[in-house]
Order: structure tokens, then C-alpha cells, then sequence
């Protein structure tokens, strides 16, 4: 199941959903040629375009639909995406448990005619269906590989404008070959596309520069002042968010309590690490939701902006405030100091100097020890799920343009909430959001 933004970007590549996206970014036809919902929003027709076809020649189905989600709903998939379909009639009851998949609220027609009945209206349902995590499987694929199903690009097929090959499930160069079999092969312009993943941030420019690669992500304050003012450089908004996850567990005893949590908040200088890992391409935040990114409120206004007017306050540089609160907090708690190991994902060339910019920043509010802790990719995701973590260095980037694909990552028991913070206020206010003000 796809968890990460890595995966999500040769996904989009080689699969589709029911809908798509255009080059602005807004909903078109994918799979499905065309859609319709009731008056009231719940329920949803989708027919599939004639002739469909996997990648290996297997008739594509509205009913490849119906078994993909009901597996990755299905609790012994153990799938981080279940909450996605939350919504969909009876899909919280099957993750959590309480109902078998067949009860799902999806139903195959015939072999062109999907229906999805809704609890309620979603205003980014057709979003959702855009992305990977409401991908059709092809289900005798599924059964012909069993546990080895996705684990390499032979053991997979495609729906897509390609298809993956030459991934053996962990190496650093493979290819997309234009898919054959994909409705609208006509007007995919390129027969193969060669991807290569490097982790040196100098290598990457160097490969660049000689011409073997077309695009090279700068992902370092060096690599971004040597190069800003070439005439190829180009500055997109990735609509994404960088955050602090702090261990909720009583893992560590001090980051349970409130103000010292909030000292914390406040000792670090958001402007100052944006300059200083990015040369200011990137922004401070000042919310879960990034600015351009979240979607509109009800009036036409970016959230993100609209919500700053609440929440700036909280993400201001304030060392006097950060001390006076952490004062508070370890003298409530009874400690004489505070160790934090700070997690974060090795690969990443800018996860060492954030992290000492974390260390630095915090060791100002004194009595705090900072340990550095550096992982692979997939043990980082690994740790967080088993909040075998103090605090964690994590990112999002949400499947559609709307403020829950973000704010649902702190709903109480949400399958991405790794630090188990709750609080039933926000939890209420979540869930108005999704329904009665949907």
C-alpha cells in the first residue's frame, strides 16, 4: 500500500483511477468517461470507459474496483490508508473491525457500471478517486503472486500510460515503458522514461550537468545558491509540510505535559531554517496546512491564510516565552532536565542540518540534552508506526486540495496520528468539518 510521496510519484505514472487530474491540476476523466451523484451527494455512478485493459492484457473491471478496496480496507491488510475511505458506507466499521468488506458501500453493476454510496457528501471525494489509494486492482494478479504481490515491477500490472520495469523491489534505477494497452496510448508522447534515485545532492547537479538526467531536484542551501541563477532553474510549490511529531505515549515523561511542549514550539525560529536550508525557497509555516495548498474556505479564501489569523500566534519565535514555559513545565513534571532523542530520515541531505538547528535551538531553553538519531527511509516509517520514537522529524504532502487531507493526521486513532496526541475537541471539530459542514 502506498504511504509515501516517493511511491505516490511512479504510481500516478503507471496507474489511474476512476478520475484524473489535467495539467492545472482539476478533476477530468480517468477510467471512468463519466460520473454522476444524487441530489443529496451520497451516492455516486461511475461508467468505465469501453475495452479496458491491464497491462498484461487482462480485461479491466468495475468489479477490480470493488476487490482492491474492500482489500485494503480489509483489517489483515493492515493498510495506513484505510481512513481515506472513511465516508463510504460501512468502511470505518470493516477497518475497525466491526463489519466484513462485503458490506462496503461500493457495488459492481455490471462490468462498466461502478456505485459508491456515501454516509454523507465529501467535498473531496472526486479528489480522492484521483489518487493511489482508490486504484482498481487486478485481482487473479493479486492471487497469482499472493504475498509477493507489488514487491517488484513483475509481480504487479498496470493501468496506466506505463508501465514499471527493472524494479527488484529495492534498487536505485528502473525504467517506465509506454503501456500498450492504456486507453489513450495515442497521446502519451514518450515510449520510456529512465529514473534514477541519488541521494548526494552534488551528484544530482553533476549528472545534470552532463546531460544525463532532465530534471534534478536541489534539495540543499548550497545547491540552491550555486545554481538560482542559471536560466533553467525553476522554483515549484510542492505542496508540502514539514513537521514535529512529539511521542504522546509517556515514552518520555515531559513531552506529555503541555507547556514544555509549547517551549519547544516557540524556541524555534521557522524563518531562520527556511533560509538557512533552503536559501528561502521554502516557507515558514504557520499551520498544519500549507499556504496555496489546503484548499478554499466557504467564502473563496485559501485556508491556510485564513486560518493563520488563529494560528500565527503559535508559531512565532519567542525564546523568553519558550523559557518561561519550559520553567513551568519541567517544575510541573518534577524534572531537573530533558533528553530527546530527534529522529529523522537519513537519505535526506537536509535532515542533518535541521536537526541541528532543532539541537541548538533547544539547548537554549537549557537542562534539554539532544541526541541525534538518523534512519533509512523505510525504518523511519517503521519507527513512527510503532512509536518507537521521542520526537520525529515527519512530512506530508495530501492527495487533493482540501484542509482535511492534512488535518487528519491528528484525529484521534487515525492511522497516521504516530505520536497518539488527542483531544476530543478537535477531534469534534474534525468531524463537524466532514459532515455537517461538508
Amino acid at each position: 500500500m502506498i504511504n509515501d510521496s516517493y511511491s505516490d510519484q511512479v504510481a500516478i505514472n503507471v496507474q489511474e483511477g476512476l478520475l484524473s487530474r489535467n495539467k492545472n491540476g482539476q478533476i477530468s476523466a480517468g477510467l471512468a468517461q463519466k460520473w454522476n451523484h444524487s441530489k443529496d451527494g451520497k451516492r455516486w455512478t461511475f461508467t468505465l470507459r469501453k475495452g479496458l485493459h491491464w497491462s498484461n492484457g487482462d480485461r479491466l473491471r468495475a468489479s477490480d474496483f470493488v476487490f482492491a478496496w474492500r482489500r485494503l480496507l480489509n483489517p489483515a491488510t493492515h493498510s495506513q490508508a484505510a481512513y481515506k475511505f472513511s465516508g463510504i458506507v460501512n468502511a470505518d466499521n470493516i477497518s475497525s473491525g466491526k463489519a466484513d468488506p462485503s458490506k462496503l458501500g461500493v457495488l459492481a453493476k455490471n462490468d462498466r457500471t461502478l456505485i459508491v454510496t456515501l454516509d454523507h457528501p465529501l467535498p473531496q471525494f472526486e479528489m480522492e478517486l484521483a489518487a493511489p489509494t482508490f486504484y482498481a486492482v487486478d485481482p487473479a494478479v493479486v492471487q497469482r503472486f499472493g504475498r509477493h504481490f507489488g514487491n517488484s515491477s513483475d509481480h504487479q500490472v498496470y493501468s496506466g500510460p506505463f508501465r514499471l520495469t527493472g524494479w527488484n523491489g529495492t534498487n536505485n534505477h528502473y525504467r517506465l515503458v509506454k503501456n500498450r494497452y492504456y486507453w489513450d496510448k495515442k497521446h502519451v508522447a514518450s515510449s520510456r522514461i529512465d529514473e534514477s534515485v541519488v541521494s548526494d545532492p552534488v551528484a544530482v547537479v553533476g549528472l545534470y550537468r552532463r546531460n544525463r538526467l532532465d530534471l534534478a531536484p536541489l534539495t540543499t542551501q548550497q545547491s540552491v545558491s550555486a545554481n538560482r541563477n542559471r536560466k533553467d532553474f525553476h522554483n515549484y510549490p510542492a505542496g508540502g509540510v514539514f513537521y514535529l511529531e512529539f511521542n504522546q505515549t509517556g515514552r518520555v515523561k515531559g513531552l506529555t505535559n503541555r507547556n514544555i511542549r509549547l517551549a519547544l514550539n516557540y524556541a524555534i525560529d521557522r524563518k531562520a531554517i527556511a533560509d538557512q536550508l533552503s536559501s528561502g525557497m521554502d516557507k515558514p509555516a504557520t499551520g498544519l496546512v500549507p499556504e496555496g495548498s489546503g484548499g478554499l474556505t466557504s467564502q473563496g479564501k485559501d485556508f491556510a491564510k485564513t486560518a493563520a489569523q488563529r494560528t500565527a500566534k503559535y508559531y512565532k519565535y519567542d525564546l523568553s516565552q519558550a523559557r518561561k514555559l519550559f520553567r513551568r513545565g519541567m517544575k510541573q513534571e518534577k524534572l531537573n532536565s530533558l533528553t530527546l532523542n530527534v529522529e529523522a530520515t537519513a537519505e535526506n541531505p537536509v535532515s542533518k542540518p535541521e536537526v541541528d538547528y532543532l539541537q541548538q535551538s533547544w539547548q537554549r531553553l537549557g537542562r534539554v540534552h539532544i541526541r541525534e538519531h538518523f534512519v533509512p527511509f523505510q525504518q523511519r516509517l517503521q519507527d513512527q508506526r510503532n512509536q518507537n520514537f521521542d520526537v520525529m522529524v515527519g512530512g506530508w504532502t495530501s492527495d487533493y486540495a482540501e484542509p482535511t487531507g492534512y488535518l487528519t493526521l491528528f484525529t484521534t486513532n487515525g492511522s497516521n496520528n504516530d505520536g497518539r496526541w488527542s483531544s476530543s475537541k478537535y477531534d469534534a471539530a474534525f468531524n463537524r468539518a466532514m459532515d455537517q459542514n461538508a
